[in-house]
């Protein structure tokens, strides 16, 4: 970029810049060779395109300072289209037609440090949204990028203007339409293969709802086929409906169970696969009833499963979202449709307890020896999908970070070391301060909810070392969030009654979690009651309203959402993650030892 000084504009002017101050510096203008995105259209002869930008108004602004990306037609595509739509010239559109066209094409780079080019394509929708509010899609297809399953990117790619980027396109896009291309009539049109799910459509009621097009009203579908039914032991429609009368069984009615059944197949909002790789959980068309994600990442894939469940020590599996078949961010005129690779359906359950080792991040586990002795990784602000933070500026790059660590999970009492019980032999490490990590925020696991609240009392499992005051808040949405009552002191020893009084030290919210052995600064700590309205994965916030010591870190273990009207202290855990029940003597936890001769005689 070249730049000009302007000195002045006239002699008097220049004179009134001296005689005013001294001090001051004399303005530069600078002044830009790059050229704007018409500019460039104009060097690449998309003069047909062109005169759609200045039928419709909009040629200045891809003339104005900002940030955008355009999709342009060559003259080809764009005559070619005019034919499709019985026009003769471009002369023949409407200033309407033709801003229409133009706002489908063009994209506003709301991050001024971002940019759309070729090498940051993904496979599904882009990370912007066009000006007509809709997301265009991408596909790599050997050497050839094709944009919303309509036209390829030709070269020459990424064509840099001062105010964004050209591509362009052999083809005209156009949105999908109202009536041909809902998610209603896409559903019609899918092959047999899909039978059943369309049967089970069409009996639910839901067909109008889902060809209805409101602007700004999105929906997104996810379809499975007869493989998926299949797979779950479903072969027709009557299996399907005795199925869901087991899983609900208050609903007798057969179209009611069905209407709930595709309900809660549906969320209401876009959900592409860009944005499932981030989300926790989406509110279905069911009330109170959510469908959850999970990610599991496997080589440079990421695995979306939906519904995945942890019942106690056993895990129910998910069911695999199909990111690789053709109906995945398949964009419809009033939402998208997704596949899933498995039978998805409500299923009432009863509360359970959840112990969630924290560590069990997505990106964690996706390293290559987690949970092997030694392994150590340092995170930043956005690097974990599900724990999301802030810290205070200029705090010290370690005081900034979530530190992952791994010991050793003893094979023998010799290893054993009472002091370091964590489950699995690994934490977190942070420090939650005023002046170092001011909040935090994670997703929890799914936690089973019911219309009038299911309560549970959550427990923080951690080592004593961290000298801070932290209080907590439970947020779901669509809920006030809930701030839990105690602010507690990670600092604290933990009573030495908690062994030999659990529920007394439970009333004054202390209890082992490690069934080992006692030692007090290996600590569980009750944060208080939440309320769970809606089944599925929540936020839990930890904020410390304390700056004590900023160069000090801390370890967190585990957090136990337990319900109410279960036992708090038992079952505890072992450094291998085993519950344990109190029949067992500690000299049967693990690290086994032989036991004391029991000398006790009955008379």
């Amino acid at each position: 970029m070249k730049k000009k000084s302007l000195f002045s504009f006239v002699a008097t002017f220049a004179m009134l810049l001296a005689m005013s101050s001294c001090e001051k510096d004399v303005m530069e203008i600078v002044i830009s060779d790059d050229k704007q995105i018409d500019e460039l259209m104009e060097e690449q002869d998309l003069t047909a395109f062109l005169s759609i930008l200045d039928i419709s108004g909009m040629r200045s602004t891809v003339h104005a300072y900002g940030n955008y990306a355009l999709f342009a037609p060559t003259n080809d595509a764009v005559n070619t289209y005019l034919l499709q739509i019985g026009k003769t010239t471009v002369n023949d559109l409407s200033v309407q037609e033709a801003a229409a066209i133009v706002q489908y094409h063009l994209l506003n780079i709301s991050d001024k440090t971002d940019s759309l080019t070729t090498t940051g394509f993904v496979d599904g929708r882009m990370a912007y949204p066009n000006f007509a509010g809709s997301y265009l899609t991408t596909k790599q297809e050997g050497e050839d990028i094709r944009i919303n399953r309509q036209a390829l990117i030709v070269s020459p790619r990424d064509i840099k203007a001062s105010n964004g980027h050209l591509h362009i396109i052999d083809q005209v896009l156009t949105p999908p339409d109202t009536l041909t291309e809902s998610i209603t009539a896409r559903v019609r049109a899918l092959p047999a293969s899909f039978s059943m799910f369309k049967e089970a459509f069409e009996r639910s009621g839901m067909a109008d709802l889902l060809a209805t097009n409101v602007k700004g009203s999105w929906k997104t579908l996810f379809i499975q086929d007869n493989e998926a039914y299949a797979a779950s032991g479903i072969t027709n429609l009557a299996e399907l409906i005795a199925d869901l009368r087991t899983n609900t069984p208050a609903i007798e009615d057969e179209d009611s169970l069905l209407h709930n059944y595709i309900a809660y197949h549906t969320v209401p909002r876009l959900a592409y696969v860009a944005d499932l790789l981030s989300a926790s959980s989406l509110e279905t068309l069911v009330k109170n009833q959510v469908l959850t994600f999970t990610r599991q990442f496997a080589d440079t894939a990421t695995l979306i499963l939906l519904n995945e469940l942890k019942l106690g020590q056993t895990t129910e599996a998910g069911i695999p979202l199909d990111r690789t078949s053709v109906y995945a961010d398949w964009s419809c005129s009033n939402g998208v449709i997704q596949k899933v690779s498995g039978n998805i359906q409500i299923k009432i359950r009863s509360a359970y307890r959840v112990y969630w080792d924290i560590a069990e991040q997505p990106e964690i586990m996706a390293l290559r020896n987690f949970r092997k002795p030694g392994c150590a990784a340092d995170f930043n602000p956005g690097d974990l999908s599900e724990i999301t933070w802030e810290y205070k500026s200029g705090t010290p790059t370690a005081q900034q970070q979530i530190h992952y660590y791994c010991g050793t999970v003893p094979q023998n009492m010799a290893a054993f070391d009472e002091k370091s019980q964590y489950i699995y032999g690994d934490y977190l490490r942070l420090n939650l301060d005023l002046g170092a990590i001011r909040w935090m925020e994670m997703k929890t696991p799914v936690l089973i909810g019911s219309e009038e609240g299911t309560a549970y009392k959550v427990w923080i499992c951690y080592r004593r070392e961290l000298q801070c005051y932290i209080k907590t808040s439970f947020k779901q949405a669509g809920y006030d969030d809930q701030v839990l009552p105690y602010i507690f002191d990670m600092s604290l020893y933990m009573p030495s009654n908690t062994s030999t009084e659990p529920d007394l030290a439970e009333i004054e919210g202390w209890k082992m979690y490690n069934a080992k052995k006692y030692n007090s600064v290996v600590v569980s700590k009750l944060l208080g009651t939440i309320k769970v309205y809606t089944t599925g994965r929540h936020t839990l916030r930890l904020e410390p309203t304390t700056n004590r010591r900023v160069g000090q870190l801390g370890n967190i273990d585990m957090i136990q959402f337990i319900p109410i009207e279960e036992n708090q202290v038992w079952p505890r855990v072992d450094v291998k993650g085993n519950w344990v029940g109190p029949e067992l003597k500690p000299c049967e936890v693990w690290p086994i030892e032989e036991c004391p001769v029991d000398t006790t005689t009955i008379e």
